[in-house]
């Protein structure tokens, strides 16, 4: 075995469907958002929190680089979606077994890469669709599936790291403490 290529098949197995059933699911109701939302404005989900709107986001998050020209902005987001997607790869294959938040945030986080990926593939911008907001206080960008899996997986993220700083510091983590 290649050192640093730890996973086994089955592991393996896991990123590949939890990753294709993100994308999926990412890309279905993005479809499903051109097929019903484009051009029909606002649609309430719940009042005063949620709704959907058709949007097309040229920018990454919070429309994050939407004034690059088109080309510029096509080739830097993809070639970064693809960078990011290989270095996800490489952690996941070294990541070790007891390491579960860590594991489940890197095949979120690469669920939610690709699946924005394939939009800036096809069409060089992403499309959004969900917006929470919460009476004039609070304002979120349009968002989409692959966003959200997105953020997930960076709480994940932080969870993990926030085990991992307790195990070193000879703290018990959450797990150990609720079995004690």
């Amino acid at each position: 075995m290649v050192r640093g290529l730890m996973r086994t098949p089955r592991s393996w197995g896991v990123l590949a469907a939890v990753v294709a059933v993100s994308v999926a699911l990412d890309q279905i109701t993005k479809q499903l958002a051109e097929a019903f939302l484009r051009g029909r404005g606002l649609i309430t989900v719940i009042e005063g929190f949620f709704e959907l709107r058709y949007a097309r986001n040229p920018g990454a998050f919070f429309s994050l680089g939407a004034d690059l020209s088109p080309t510029v902005r096509r080739v830097f987001f993809i070639a970064a979606s693809a960078t990011a997607a290989a270095l996800i790869v490489r952690l996941y294959a070294r990541a070790r077994d007891s390491q579960r938040a860590f594991r489940w945030a890197l095949m979120l986080l690469l669920g939610g890469a690709l699946g924005n990926l394939v939009d800036r593939v096809l069409w060089g911008e992403v499309i959004d669709f969900a917006h929470l907001y919460w009476r004039g206080v609070f304002d979120w960008a349009t968002f989409n599936v692959a966003d959200t899996l997105i953020v997930v997986g960076l709480v994940l993220l932080a969870v993990d790291l926030f085990r991992t700083k307790k195990d070193a510091l000879g703290e018990p983590s959450a797990s150990e403490q609720g079995s004690a």
